[in-house]
This record gives C-alpha cells, sequence and structure tokens, in this order.
C-alpha cells in the first residue's frame, strides 16, 4: 500500500515539476538574478571594454536606496508589541482571544520578528516574494524522571513504557525500602525520550522555493515545494534506510541558482565564485543531497476526493525520488509568500525593486555620459598639425597627464578637440528620473529625513505633505499585513492548537500570563492590529489622550446613561502607558476585568442623580438645614424666655415667702416681748390683747 501511494504521488509530482515557478535558471530565477545583480551595483557586460578605453563604469545604486530606505519604515510599523489580534465569536471566548492574542505576538512573533521583517520582507521588496516556512518540527530528547513512594505494581507500569532509554547508563535507577506498616516501597529514577516541538517561523531563501506557474495564491497551489541540502548523515539520523539513500542523485556545484551564486560573489575569497558551491565526495556520511518537502493534493485513499499531503523526495525527472509521503494534518501549506507589489490572481507578482529597475539603468547611462563628458572635455581628444617643417613628440602626448609638457619643433601645432559640454542636460535627465523613482515606490529624500521647514512653514502642511509621500509605503505595508501577518497569525493559532496539549506560562510585560490553548478556538477571527499613519509614538500618545477626553467629557454629560464606561477609561489609560513605553500598566490602572467588577457593583447600588438633580438637592438639603438651624434658634429662644419667666416667678415667690416669714418672725417677736413685759408688770401694745387671751 506504501508503494502503490509513493508512485501515485510521484507520478504526480513528476507532472506538477514540470509546470512550476522558481526553477534555476528559469524565467523568475533570471528576473531575481537580474533584480539581486541591481541591488549589488553589479556591472555590465561593455564595462571591461569601457574600462580599457577609459570609459565611466559607474553603476547607479537607486535599487538598493529604495529598499533599505523602505525596510526603516516597515520596521517601525512591524516590529511593535501588538501585530495580530484575535477576535471572540462569542462573549464566552473573550478571555482565550486575549490569550491567544498575547501568545502569538509575544511568544512567537516578538522572538522572530527581527529576522521575519529584514529576510522576509526584504526579499519581498528585491525578489518578488519573501518566504517563511512556520512549522513545528518534532525533537526527540533525552529527559531524566524521578518518581518517589511507589508500589511494585506501579513501578513495573512505569518500567514497562517503551520510551526509557536503556542502553544509556544509569538510564534505570530503583531504591527499594519499607514503607509503614512494612509495604514494599521503592524510589525509581529513569531517563526517558520525549517527543517536543516547538513552534519556530524560519525564513527561507526565495530561490529554494517552487510554486505552481499557474497559482492564484499558496494556500489553493497544486503544487508548493521548497528544498534544503543534507548530508547522508542527516538522512540517516532522520531514519532513511541505506538503500533509499544510495538511490538519490548526489548534489553538485553546478546545480546551484544564479541568484545565490551572485550573493555569494559578494563576500567570497574565490576567484572563480560560481565553482564554490557543493562538491561530490567520496565520503558517505558527507555527501550531499537536495532534499524537497512538497505539499500537493493527491487521493490516496480511493475516494474519489484528493486530501493534502506532504511529500519529501529528490531529484528531478527520471531521478525523482520519493521519501516519504504522510497526509498533512492541517489546512494549508506552512509557506507564507511576502510580496511588495502583488498582482491580481498569481501567486506571485512584482517588487519594488521592480519599479526602479529601469530607472537605475537609466540613471547609470545617463551619469556615464555625464562623467565621460566631463572627462572629455578636461581632458580630450587632441589636434596634431605637423606643418610643413615641424614635429611633435608622439610619445610624449600618448602617456600625457595633467600640466604634462609637450615638445614640438617646426610650425607644428597641438589643438585641444572641443567637446560641446552636456553637464545640464545630464543633470536635468538624472532630476527627471529621481522624480520618476518617487512616484512609483514613494520612497525620497522627504521619506528619508524630513525638515518641516524644507517643505512649508507650517507644521501643518509639513504633516499633509508627508502623509502624501508616505502612502505608497503604508500600501505596501498594509499588503504584508494583510497577505502575509494575517494567514501566518491564523496558521500559527492552528498550530499550536494541535501541538500545545498542555497549560503553558508566558511572560508578558513584566507579568506572567497562565495560558491553556485546548481552550482557544482555532477558527477564531484574526485581524491586523497595526495603525499604520499612526506609527510614531508621539502620535499615538496624542490620539490616546484626545480620546481619554472624549470619554471624560461623556461621562460628565452624561452620568449613568453614557455609553462610555469606567472599564473603557482603563483601556485608554493601559494604551497610553504602553504608548509612553512602559511596562505592566496594569499596575497603574488595575485590568479591564477590575474595572468591569468595578462596574457591575456600581451597578447593584442605587442610580446616581444627574449633576442637576445634585445641585437642586443640595440646595433643598441646604434650605433644610437653614430651616433646621431657625427652628433650632426659635425653639432655645422660647425655651430662654420661659426659663426667664420662670426664674422670674420664683424669684418673686421666693420674696413674697421671705417677706411672709420675716412679718411672721416679726409678730412672733412682738409676742414675745409683750410676754416678757407682761412677767415684769409693764404694760406693752399687746398687753391687753394678751389679757384677754388669757381670760378667755
Amino acid at each position: 500500500m506504501t508503494e502503490r501511494i509513493k508512485d501515485k504521488v510521484k507520478t504526480r509530482l513528476a507532472r506538477e515539476l514540470t509546470r512550476v515557478s522558481g526553477n534555476s535558471g528559469g524565467t523568475l530565477s533570471n528576473a531575481r538574478d537580474r533584480l539581486k545583480r541591481q541591488y549589488l551595483g553589479y556591472g555590465y557586460s561593455v564595462d571591461d571594454d569601457r574600462e580599457a578605453r577609459g570609459l565611466s563604469t559607474y553603476v547607479d545604486r537607486t535599487v538598493l536606496e529604495t529598499v533599505e530606505w523602505a525596510k526603516p519604515g516597515l520596521m517601525r510599523v512591524f516590529c511593535g508589541d501588538e501585530i495580530i489580534r484575535c477576535d471572540p465569536d462569542d462573549p464566552s471566548q473573550e478571555q482565550a482571544a486575549e490569550d491567544a492574542t498575547a501568545w502569538i505576538n509575544h511568544a512567537i512573533f516578538s522572538r522572530h520578528m527581527f529576522r521575519i521583517v529584514h529576510d522576509v520582507l526584504t526579499d519581498g521588496l528585491m525578489q518578488r516574494a519573501g518566504w517563511c516556512l512556520a512549522h513545528a518540527p518534532k525533537k526527540m530528547e533525552s529527559r531524566l524522571f524521578q518518581y518517589t513512594g511507589l508500589t511494585q505494581e506501579e513501578a513495573q507500569a512505569v518500567l514497562s513504557d517503551p520510551d526509557i532509554v536503556p542502553e544509556e547508563e544509569g538510564a534505570v535507577a530503583i531504591a527499594e525500602y519499607l514503607g509503614t506498616g512494612g509495604l514494599p516501597l521503592c524510589d525509581l529514577t529513569i531517563r526517558k525520550r520525549v517527543e517536543t516541538r516547538e513552534i519556530t517561523l524560519e525564513p527561507i531563501p526565495p530561490e529554494r522555493v517552487l510554486i505552481s506557474s499557474t497559482a492564484e495564491d499558496v494556500e489553493n497551489a497544486r503544487l508548493v515545494a521548497y528544498w534544503t541540502i543534507k548530508t547522508a548523515s542527516d538522512l540517516r539520523r532522520e531514519g532513511y534506510s541505506e538503500a533509499q539513500i544510495e538511490e538519490l542523485p548526489q548534489e553538485s556545484s553546478g546545480d546551484e541558482p544564479p541568484e545565490t551564486l551572485t550573493a555569494r560573489r559578494v563576500n567570497s575569497e574565490d576567484d572563480d565564485a560560481d565553482g564554490g558551491g557543493y562538491a561530490e565526495t567520496e565520503n558517505s556520511a558527507a555527501r550531499e543531497y537536495r532534499i524537497y518537502e512538497g505539499w500537493l493534493d493527491v487521493d490516496i485513499n480511493n475516494d474519489g476526493i484528493a486530501e493534502k499531503v506532504k511529500a519529501t523526495f529528490c531529484g528531478e525527472g527520471e531521478e525523482l525520488r520519493v521519501l516519504k509521503v504522510e497526509e498533512w494534518p492541517l489546512y494549508r501549506p506552512p509557506l507564507f509568500a511576502a510580496c511588495s507589489v502583488p498582482m491580481p490572481h498569481q501567486a506571485i507578482g512584482l517588487c519594488l525593486a521592480d519599479l526602479v529597475a529601469d530607472v537605475q539603468t537609466l540613471r547609470t547611462e545617463i551619469t556615464r555620459q555625464y562623467l565621460d563628458n566631463l572627462a572629455l572635455s578636461n581632458q580630450g581628444e587632441l589636434i596634431v598639425s605637423t606643418g610643413n617643417n615641424g614635429d611633435v613628440e608622439f610619445d610624449s602626448l600618448l602617456a600625457r597627464g595633467t600640466g604634462a609638457v609637450h615638445r614640438i619643433r617646426g610650425d607644428a601645432k597641438i589643438t585641444p578637440l572641443q567637446v560641446p559640454s552636456s553637464s545640464g542636460d545630464a543633470l536635468q535627465g538624472l532630476e527627471l528620473t529621481q522624480g520618476i523613482a518617487e512616484r512609483r515606490t514613494g520612497v525620497s529624500s522627504r521619506t528619508q529625513s524630513l525638515k518641516a521647514d524644507t517643505l512649508q512653514n507650517t507644521a501643518t502642511g509639513a504633516a499633509i505633505m508627508e502623509e502624501a509621500v508616505n502612502q505608497r509605503l503604508e500600501l505596501v505595508a498594509r499588503v504584508y499585513a494583510e497577505t502575509f501577518f494575517k494567514p501566518l497569525g491564523r496558521y500559527l493559532l492552528h498550530l499550536v492548537h494541535k501541538y500545545q496539549d498542555k497549560p503553558m506560562q508566558l511572560r508578558v510585560k513584566g507579568r506572567f500570563l497562565n495560558l491553556d490553548p485546548r481552550n482557544w478556538n482555532p477558527d477564531m477571527n484574526i485581524s491586523v492590529a497595526v495603525g499604520l499613519g499612526t506609527g510614531d509614538r508621539s502620535r499615538l500618545l496624542a490620539s490616546y489622550q484626545r480620546i481619554l477626553q472624549l470619554q471624560q467629557a461623556f461621562i460628565t454629560q452624561l452620568g449613568p446613561t453614557s455609553p462610555v464606561k469606567l472599564s473603557n477609561i482603563v483601556y485608554t489609560c493601559c494604551k497610553l502607558a504602553e504608548a509612553a513605553g512602559l511596562e505592566a500598566p496594569e499596575r497603574f490602572f488595575g485590568t479591564e476585568e477590575d474595572a468591569k467588577k468595578a462596574e457591575q457593583a456600581m451597578a447593584s447600588q442605587p442610580p446616581q442623580p444627574s449633576p442637576e438633580q445634585q445641585k437642586m438637592q443640595l440646595e433643598a438639603q441646604k434650605a433644610m438645614q437653614k430651616m433646621q438651624i431657625d427652628a433650632q434658634k426659635a425653639a432655645s429662644e422660647e425655651k430662654r424666655k420661659a426659663l426667664e419667666t420662670e426664674a422670674k416667678i420664683a424669684i418673686e415667690q421666693k420674696q413674697a415667702a421671705d417677706k411672709m416669714a420675716l412679718k411672721q418672725q416679726e409678730m412672733q417677736a412682738e409676742a414675745n416681748l409683750d410676754a416678757i413685759r407682761l412677767m415684769q408688770g409693764g404694760r406693752g401694745a399687746g398687753l391687753t390683747e394678751l389679757r384677754g387671751a388669757m381670760a378667755r
């Protein structure tokens, strides 16, 4: 069955490999080689002859300048904190979407972003398409595991694991002892083979990628493949038999793509850089082979429906050998293309270098003619007339230099040939070609080093001009975002969902997050969160500050009915902190979850009155307090008056009582005095009354 599937895949591969783009020496390969030569500033085939004639061999570098000045803007746009946003399909997936967003941006993109931007996107600017491989290669590692307090049955179950490595010394160690109650226990130390997978983004050289020439995109291409050079030792390590390896065609030095040879010539120390490729060797372990990994649709189970399969093969045509075929578990190939100037209905379009390649050739020719004209004007051709009896020393003329002296005799004459100067026309032509390059690419001196006073006297005018010249590069960034980063983010979500089968911990902006990819929906919506046109940090800060002011105005004017809530305020404050380059903004303002809990607590409380109602309530409270104070004052006054009246009556009563008591005392004193007088025989005013009283 396996051989039958291999034969079917081989037949399909042989047919598809005749209709692919990217083969060494093909149309796409030659175009990439030409663009790379222009980028590196290589000369032309006529330069040796021009140099021998003393003419200029100058080569313009418009392609290099365009590519290199486009890279800083792309680096600023894509090397930020967050590129991909995972959007939940329903409210229950909000936390999972936030976790997935944090994982993609901080665990994957932040680790590989520089190489992606610098290598993949640069290839997209210069080589028609840059390629990135997103995969989770399987690796076998030997790890040590320790178990304590195992019963004999448990230890036997552990030792029956087929992944134990018994051939290594010290792979298994057992310590037996008696536990509580005399139960025999043991401690076990074993070394096991563990399969690990690490999700990796790997830039692939464009010359190593093949794709169906009729493909409209990479995901639906009939065939997409890439190749690497592996030794026989590598293939043996991957499990291929000796018989399979012996059948493979060996890689030779003449098989290298021209783009690779062109790039190698820059730093090559060999006189012939084209001969510095792979060489055949008699050492069986060091023999090198070009191994392809390709993805295509083949009906391998005869159900009438083609399945996506991954085929590992070597060679082409009659030498094609299929090493392995496996059904691909994911929805698309793991290769992703970054094309800066895409063409509709084609997987590979043009690039930014294509837009200025002819301009570089034109500028090279104009500059050469300009320099040649200057050279001929300063030290041009001579007209020599020997006259009737004159003589000229021709050796000194042929070897003449600056300020040289030439000997003549008789009526001989040496006259410089006048060469019309074309410097003005040449400089005008160079300026014209510079304008063409700016219009095509958007890369100009203004985008390279923008100064407001060189454009207009106002900051607003400078901002408008800067926005206009940046539109072309912003379009390139948007193309990369939508056609490269967005599909790549979706595929990474499927990779982690398939191969990460346990929770993991991730450090994001100074704090640790516990993530569980098993709860993530791999088909959640993916959006690009790159703020094109607002990549400048000062602009972001100003934008967030304006938003915060508007939010505060909403809450102040509308109160509880405002659509802006506390969670929105906290989110804006966190974004402000992030734009300022601060880590862990939740330590300053809390998290959105904390804000939502506070909103729920506030919602459970009675609704707060509006500012007008609060003002009316305050006025009413003031009036009520004034009435209470006046009532208290009136009551106090009445009480004071009552107390004064009572005190006055009490005083008057006391005075009357005192007068009565005094009167009684006086009467008693007179009575006592009369009694004394009566006893003494005297007379007094009260003696008669006393006698009458006694007679009665």
